[in-house]
């Protein structure tokens, strides 16, 4: 009976060690993941503010976990730079970085919003803060801020969502009062309020 017990301890020892190398490899590969995302968040940031010196706001927006054929692990991560946030014609370019599967590489920029003009109506989809500033006084019935935003240059617009809609809100200092904007996902002026 003594040698059935030790036996028994024997293999619940055993046992235990295995739970225990499970846990701290475990362990390690989350530590091993948090350090990794913490170095691509840095490193993004940092090549997307030297590629954009000049810009409002830098992101990363989305980024996913990938796994390479050699069974490497990556990331997919997708970041903006956006100029001109407080100006009537901002701009939006798109990022793809691969880390660090293709040694920081990033993908090809993709200017998602330039130009002053969006679409509108049917088809149109204003996804953007930056395409909505540029609809307030683009889109059709939108003359009089557009009127506003050129006779006021000290006018500066606020974006925000509310209700499947954008509200543009431009104050000026000089006028002393200012409008909200409210569009459409498909780009229709839906009203403009004195603000």
């Amino acid at each position: 009976m003594g040698e059935r017990m030790r036996h028994r301890r024997l293999v619940v020892y055993i046992f235990g060690l295995i739970v225990i190398a499970i846990l701290i490899a475990a362990g390690m590969k989350f530590y091993e993941t948090k350090v990794l995302s913490d170095d691509a968040r840095t490193y993004v940031l940092e090549d997307l503010r030297a590629k954009n010196p000049d810009a409002d706001v830098v992101e990363i927006f989305a980024w996913e976990s990938k796994t390479n054929d050699a069974g490497s692990q990556y990331f997919l991560i997708n970041a903006r730079a956006s100029e001109g946030m407080n100006t009537p014609c901002p701009k939006r370019t798109h990022y793809t970085y691969y880390y660090p599967a293709e040694n920081f590489v990033a993908g090809t920029p993709e200017r998602v919003v330039y130009g002053c003009s969006v679409c509108e109506g049917a088809g149109c989809v204003i996804a953007f803060p930056e395409e909505a500033i540029i609809a307030s006084h683009t889109n059709s019935g939108s003359s009089s801020i557009d009127a506003f935003v050129a006779r006021y240059t000290d006018s500066v617009p606020t974006v925000r969502e509310a209700g499947g809609n954008w509200v543009v809100t431009w104050t000026s200092e000089a006028a002393g009062y200012g409008y909200n904007v409210e569009i459409a996902q498909d780009g229709e002026i839906k009203g403009i309020n004195r603000a």
